[in-house]
This record gives C-alpha cells, sequence and structure tokens, in this order.
C-alpha cells in the first residue's frame, strides 16, 4: 500500500469549501461568505506556520457561522418545511463544528427531498469529519447514483477512501472529479492533483 500523508485541517477545508449553499435570500448567506474568508485565511496562516493567527482567524470564521446559524433558525420559525433553509441551517452548522446538529438539519432536508443529491453529499461530508466513514461513503454513493456528474460528491468519495487506506479507489473517484471539474472552486482543483500525485507515488 502507498503511503499516503494525513488528512487533517486542510482537508477539512475543502470538505467545507465544496459543501453546496443554497441561496434563500437571508442574510445567513452573508455571513457564511464572510465566515469562508476568515476560515481561508486561517487555512493560509496555518500553512505558513502561523498557528496563533491561524487560531485567531478561525475564531472569526466561526463567529460568522454561529450568526448565520441565528438567521437560519429565525427563517425556519417562519418556513419549517423550506429545504433550501434546512440545508442552508445545516450547512451553517457543520461549518461550525456542530456536526450533530448538522446532520439533523441535513437528515431532516432529505425527508423532504430524498433525492436531492447535493443534500446527501452535505450529509457524506458531515459522517466524515464525526469520522464515521461507513455512513459517509454510503451517502456520497447514494449522492453519485442520483446525480453521477455531481463532483463534489466524487471528491469527497476520494478523501474518504484515503481515509480508509483504499488508495485504487481514491485514485479512480479524483479522477472523475477532475473529468467532471469546472474550477469553481480552486483549491478543490489543486488538492485532487495534490492527492493523486501522492496516492501514485510520484
Amino acid at each position: 500500500m502507498k503511503r499516503v500523508w494525513c488528512v487533517g485541517l486542510f482537508s477539512l477545508a475543502i470538505l467545507l469549501a465544496t459543501l453546496a449553499l443554497a441561496a434563500c435570500g437571508t442574510t445567513g448567506a452573508d455571513y457564511i461568505q464572510r465566515g469562508d474568508e476568515f476560515f481561508q485565511a486561517s487555512m493560509e496562516y496555518e500553512q505558513a506556520g502561523d498557528r496563533e493567527k491561524a487560531q485567531e482567524e478561525l475564531g472569526k470564521a466561526t463567529a460568522e457561522y454561529e450568526k448565520a446559524i441565528a438567521e437560519y433558525e429565525k427563517a425556519l420559525q417562519k418556513d419549517p418545511d423550506n429545504i433550501d433553509i434546512l440545508t442552508d441551517l445545516g450547512t451553517a452548522y457543520y461549518k461550525a463544528f456542530r456536526l450533530d446538529q448538522a446532520i439533523d438539519q441535513y437528515q431532516k432536508a432529505l425527508e423532504l427531498a430524498p433525492a436531492d443529491a447535493s443534500i446527501h453529499s452535505n450529509l457524506a461530508a458531515a459522517y466524515v469529519q464525526k469520522q464515521q466513514f461507513s455512513q459517509a461513503l454510503e451517502e456520497y454513493q447514494q449522492a453519485v447514483e442520483l446525480e453521477p456528474n455531481l463532483a463534489e460528491a466524487h471528491f469527497g468519495m476520494g478523501v474518504v477512501y484515503v481515509l480508509l487506506g483504499e488508495n485504487d479507489q481514491a485514485i479512480a473517484a479524483f479522477v472523475r472529479f477532475q473529468e467532471l471539474d469546472t474550477g469553481r472552486d480552486r483549491v478543490a482543483t489543486e488538492q485532487a492533483v495534490e492527492y493523486l500525485r501522492q496516492l501514485r507515488g510520484e
């Protein structure tokens, strides 16, 4: 088995970046965007070896995600069966590392929209962070069955296969991601290349 580097904080950032965020007309989306900007800055400081600044920026990101949660919770009180709001609230919980609550919201959304591949992919990402890899893989596979060209699901599957030590399957998943990749998420694009390089021992 080829050696693959430890999947840590940077891969978490990729999973966060690939989550779909529906636009449902609330200010929560603005808080999410600002939180993502702080999160990206945190990752850059982390890569540069400045852990103090990385933690500072991560704290700012979390604060923005908590603001988003408050907005989506208010919106959900007015419209409890709105799939977009349920999904966005799940994503806000996920980004704030409130994983059990994220899973709960995604599951509620799937009860209303069981054929929504993006929600399955989001739920899978939450399972990855809880290290529930079999559930994560099941959700990614369901997402791909529903929408074979959902690029982020293939990326997520690749990450799960890396974590499981299934390198051949990981390579296939990342290659498929590259075939579908539009370049929308630059970091995911770059990391797929790096994953493949390491998986292939190049």
